[in-house]
């Protein structure tokens, strides 16, 4: 009742937060390693003195915008004590939600407020999924969606604004310096508006263009350079290692054709049926609608760009989704003024079907163990000086971020072979014969009180754990791969216990 007094706009709004924080709480899966060791990791070390950094902070082709932001928030747990190990997991990913927020409604106001453009973001599986995760390309993406709901499009009253406002060009300019990734998409956007701008395109280029390039892009240099330790220019240290010394394949190949075959239909879900509906219209009458031949043009060249680049990820592609759910809804909303009433409920309920069966799975079956075993670890670690090692894959887990204790951790490093091409990595190496790699590693001082395995290398690893128990075996995939398994498994130390926990195994 209190909410139907409210405004409309709040009342959007407040749907939206609902729904971004629903998903904080409600997605509690395994993504990928980067949402936490690229930006998690790298804050916490920066504001409470311990941490892991990664190659690509040691080589400088990430910027530090995005976890000094973390960092702030971090920062006021610490000098407030209120740095629980629970608020410091949370408080990243609400902050993130409140911006996905913001994006959200962008995109709703963007679309002139129609309800099957919110219904479509909302609903989308993989946005539910991400907007919640510390990811870069999740700030990217919300960047790209403000972004565009600003941006001067030509002939159609599209965007907050019907004047040329510039402020689309610096979230262009911040997005590029975060990921690099999203250049082909403002490159597309960027000439055209240079094309078509009424003010002449010398004058907007350098009365706007250039000078906003030079202010945004000149502080990210500073506050980048700041944190390394001299000049760099983070997005030229990007493209130098991950394009042109193609350091990215080491992490995996795929062929070129993946973005079209396998990871637009994945993020798209259901939603690629209207998307391929609106394709198909814009092919056949491009003349209709400018703006959303510009937007496929735009991803287009994002697309084509990527599948040049053999290292491909599902992620990468996540900052078009914006793009695609506008094309989506731009077909629907017609489309549904002359359908029938239970044509809207078919099209509604398969929407909402299609959506929440992957989102239900993946945010909540799908690869869970590995972050809720990091309470469980902070639960069995006693102390300060205790120790624990993961035999995984490296950065199957969070680490300090989740732990939020000072322990000696070890993981297996897997940092790519920039002067010795071919060699294999430590991670390679103990899978390869993890007896050799214990005995080396324990020659000289202590074994771990903790070890954290996947199920699929216990049985190489019985004789190393003889003086262990088994502590955890938690349910982590039904889709094992490589040495990832199905269960999570701890062992404690025998002779490291104080007292016998109460459950021998969880």
């Amino acid at each position: 009742m209190v909410l139907a007094k409210l405004p409309r706009p709040l009342q959007v709004v407040l749907l939206i937060l609902s729904v971004r924080l629903a998903s904080v709480f409600l997605v509690q899966t395994w993504y990928v390693p980067d949402e936490y060791w690229q930006t998690l990791e790298v804050a916490h070390k920066q504001t409470f003195g311990y941490g892991a950094l990664t190659w690509e902070w040691q080589k400088g082709i990430r910027s530090y915008l995005y976890p000094s932001l973390i960092g702030a928030l971090y920062s006021v747990l610490k000098y407030t004590g209120l740095d629980c190990p629970e608020a410091v997991v949370l408080l990243p990913r609400i902050f993130q939600a409140i911006i996905s927020t913001i994006a959200d409604y962008s995109f709703y106001k963007w679309t002139g407020g129609r309800k099957w453009a919110l219904y479509l973001v909302l609903l989308s599986w993989f946005w539910f999924y991400t907007s919640g995760r510390t990811l870069v390309q999740t700030l990217e993406t919300a960047l790209v969606a403000i972004a565009l709901s600003i941006y001067p499009f030509k002939g159609e009253k599209v965007g907050y604004y019907d004047q040329e406002s510039p402020r689309w060009i610096w979230l262009a300019v911040v997005s590029v310096f975060i990921r690099p990734t999203s250049a082909p998409l403002w490159l597309v956007l960027g000439v055209y508006h240079l094309m078509t701008t009424n003010q002449g395109l010398l004058r907007l280029l350098m009365r706007t263009y250039i000078p906003i390039l030079l202010l945004a892009g000149g502080a990210l240099v500073a506050l980048d350079s700041y944190h390394h330790g001299s000049l760099i220019i983070t997005p030229w240290e990007f493209f130098k290692f991950n394009v042109l010394n193609d350091i990215a394949s080491f992490y995996g190949k795929h062929p070129w054709h993946w973005y079209l075959s396998q990871g637009l239909p994945a993020i798209l879900g259901i939603n690629l049926l209207p998307v391929l509906w609106a394709v198909g219209k814009l092919v056949r009458r491009p003349a209709e609608n400018k703006t959303g031949v510009l937007l496929l043009t735009a991803a287009a060249l994002h697309v084509a760009v990527h599948s040049f680049v053999p290292h491909k990820e599902f992620r990468f592609v996540l900052p078009l989704l914006p793009i695609f759910l506008y094309l989506a809804q731009d077909v629907i909303v017609p489309w549904s003024r002359k359908a029938k009433k239970w044509q809207l409920y078919v099209m509604a309920l398969a929407i909402l079907v299609g959506n929440a069966a992957p989102a239900y799975y993946f945010g909540t079956v799908h690869q869970r163990a590995t972050l809720q075993v990091m309470p469980l670890l902070r639960e069995a670690l006693p102390n300060n000086r205790s120790s624990v090692v993961f035999l995984m894959p490296c950065h199957s887990t969070p680490l300090y971020s989740h732990l939020h204790m000072n322990v000696s951790a070890r993981y297996l490093n897997c940092d790519p072979p920039f002067n010795k091409p071919g060699e294999a990595c430590e991670a390679d190496a103990f899978f390869n014969n993890p007896q050799r790699w214990w005995r080396h590693e324990y020659a000289a001082r202590q074994t771990p009180a903790l070890v954290v395995l996947f199920d699929r290398l216990r049985g190489r690893v019985e004789t190393l754990l003889q003086g262990y128990r088994p502590l955890h075996e938690l349910p982590h995939t039904q889709f094992p791969e490589g040495e990832v398994g199905e269960k999570v498994l701890v062992y404690q130390k025998i002779q490291s216990q104080s007292k016998p926990p109460a459950d021998e195994i969880v």
